[in-house]
């Protein structure tokens, strides 16, 4: 019989990003880093975060990587099959992940793509990425025995996790909503990333002005799209 595999969760590789330079924003992350140490705290464990660029406010060492970034983002949604769109850089952020540093199980919440660079990797036992299965679904599937009733080791579809061994100047963008974590790493040496989240707008919506333009009144931002 022919298997066939409905509604499968795509992500999206570049496996060396041409023209980015990976020392440069490495060096430009230290440099962050000094003038803000403490940073912020959200899914990281350990470790350094920044607070977030915009990009109305893309510094000059970043400026190739959010070219590529956002070249990337456009292909990956046209592969995914959106039409007449418009995307947005909704924030992009810094990451230093030392020996002992993770990130915990997470999504981006609001957006529609996620993505991560990678800057600085070390040679070895830094911390993989991990995208994980929505548990839910594999009890289902499972509710009839017990662990051993699947091999989840040779078999795609059963897989409950699914590893990205980070590269240096590697780019991965994936949906927002697809659950992943960082293992925490071995090494002794940093590992520099950089993430972001995409928007993505219809261009009916916008020119057709059905988007809000007003301001909540309990917010500090324009809700209005240019």
């Amino acid at each position: 019989m022919r298997t066939e595999l409905l509604f499968p969760t795509p992500i999206w590789i570049d496996e060396d990003c041409g023209g980015v330079d990976p020392k440069e924003i490495a060096d430009f992350v230290y440099t962050v880093e000094k003038e803000d140490p403490k940073g912020v705290q959200a899914s990281n464990f350990g470790g350094w975060q920044s607070d977030s660029f915009r990009d109305t406010h893309i510094p000059d060492p970043l400026s190739k990587l959010y070219q590529r970034l956002m070249a990337n983002a456009y292909e990956s949604a046209d592969s995914f099959g959106f039409q007449n769109y418009t995307l947005k850089l909704s924030n992009l952020w810094m990451n230093i992940n030392r020996k002992g540093n993770s990130n915990n199980v997470h999504t981006h919440a609001g957006c529609i793509m996620s993505g991560v660079y990678y800057a600085k990797v070390p040679n070895c036992c830094c911390g993989e990425l991990k995208f994980l299965r929505e548990l839910k679904d594999q009890c289902l599937k499972e509710y009839w025995g017990c662990n051993e009733n699947f091999d989840r080791y040779e078999h795609q579809h059963n897989f409950l996790e699914w590893y990205v061994q980070p590269r240096e100047n590697l780019m991965i963008l994936f949906p927002s909503w697809l659950m992943h974590s960082v293992d925490a790493s071995a090494s002794d040496d940093d590992r520099i990333s950089l993430s972001f989240n995409i928007h993505v707008f219809s261009d009916y919506y916008r020119d057709n002005e059905i988007y809000p333009t007003r301001k909540h009144n309990n917010s500090q931002l324009s809700l209005k799209i240019n």
